[in-house]
């Protein structure tokens, strides 16, 4: 189902796997999940190595709810300050989309909307999988 990103652009997520959530996940709605030592979904934080595999579509309220993941396509995440459409984006420590660009940094997708703020709700190309900048 398409969604409506802040700038009218629809988001069209493919690669939809469904999991077990980790823990209450209700207030990490278009955030980065990675996958836990018992298979399922948890937040990721790309900034500090997490093998960040897509973007939370719902918001599962408990250990052991549906949580689905966006891994291909486009789609929504909340975005963490000054983000320019083409930017390189993985994720901080808040799990939210941010800019890349050092040496090595680890990167899931390309920012098809801009961000000011933080929260702001952007529209991202997923690449399937964790790429590397390389200098």
């Amino acid at each position: 189902m398409a969604s409506v990103a802040a700038g009218g652009v629809q988001a069209k997520p493919e690669g939809l796997i469904t999991r077990e959530a980790a823990r209450d996940l209700s207030s990490y709605q278009y955030c980065a999940m990675a996958i836990d030592a018992n298979g399922r979904f948890d937040y990721g934080d790309s900034s500090n190595g997490d093998d960040v595999i897509g973007v939370l579509q719902n918001a599962p309220d408990a250990l052991g709810a549906e949580a689905e993941v966006a891994t291909e396509g486009t789609t929504i995440m909340k975005a963490t300050g000054a983000i320019a459409i083409g930017d390189k984006v993985g994720s901080d420590g808040n799990y939210r989309a941010a800019k890349v660009t050092a040496d090595k940094a680890i990167y899931i997708g390309i920012a098809l909307e801009a961000s000011a703020a933080n929260n702001d709700l952007i529209e991202v190309k997923l690449l399937g999988g964790v790429h590397t900048i390389s200098a």
